[in-house]
């Protein structure tokens, strides 16, 4: 495969954006994505502290298969390892991932962060449903992410993906999408070139347009 990486701060003071790549040596490689959440305390500590945390169970369990309980395994520590790092702080994140393993994308999300996979055809394979509540005496928010001392709350949707070759993935937070329409977004997934070229007009268009940080890992199977 080939894939391409990229976070900036967008109009915000800091990037609460984080990200990370692990490739694993039989063939694996994982691609998480977290954002922390607005409204709470150290958002960049939260994401980077999960992002981390979620990456480095699947570098240590290199044997244990891509599997929703493995998901689980690498949320519960990743939820602890939050609440050891917050002390009083009230903390959240949100997290998608990509397990990439031969011709099977294993994504797992909580909170608003995507995942998009599409054909050549433009065809949508799967795209992750933001997880929002909302009620008549509230505004929207968020009710599935990982929150200080909330492990329940940190309950990633999981879905394997069957892939073909020359599918494309985008991995991306709420900062990158909210800044470009879906037809304009997944067009340019599907018809660029490449993915230097896919991330090049996804950040043009961000430097214009987003409100927030913007972060976003594309990747195609050969």
């Amino acid at each position: 495969m080939r894939y391409t990486c990229f976070t900036e701060k967008g109009p915000r003071i800091k990037n609460e954006d984080c990200y990370n790549v692990v490739e694993i040596p039989d063939k694996r490689t994982l691609f998480v994505v977290c954002d922390g959440m607005g409204g709470h305390s150290c958002g960049e500590i939260a994401s980077k502290t999960v992002c981390d945390a979620f990456s480095a169970y699947w570098q240590e369990h290199p044997d244990v298969a891509d599997s929703a309980q493995k998901v689980e395994n690498a949320t519960k520590v990743a939820s602890q390892t939050l609440d050891e790092k917050s002390g009083y702080y009230q903390m959240g994140t949100t997290l998608v991932m990509a397990s990439i393993e031969g011709d099977i994308a294993l994504v797992a999300h909580a909170g608003d962060s995507r995942c998009y996979v599409i054909d050549i055809r433009g065809n949508v394979k799967y795209r992750t449903i933001d997880h929002i509540a909302s009620s008549s005496i509230s505004l929207p928010y968020i009710n599935r992410a990982f929150f200080t001392h909330h492990p329940e709350d940190a309950v990633p949707e999981v879905k394997a993906v069957a892939l073909q070759p020359l599918d494309r993935i985008l991995i991306c937070t709420d900062g990158l999408y909210n800044a470009i329409d879906d037809e304009t977004l997944l067009h340019t997934l599907q018809c660029t070139k490449d993915v230097e070229q896919v991330a090049e007009k996804y950040r043009a268009i961000c430097k214009e347009w987003a409100g927030d940080n913007y972060t976003g890992i594309v990747v195609e199977m050969e």
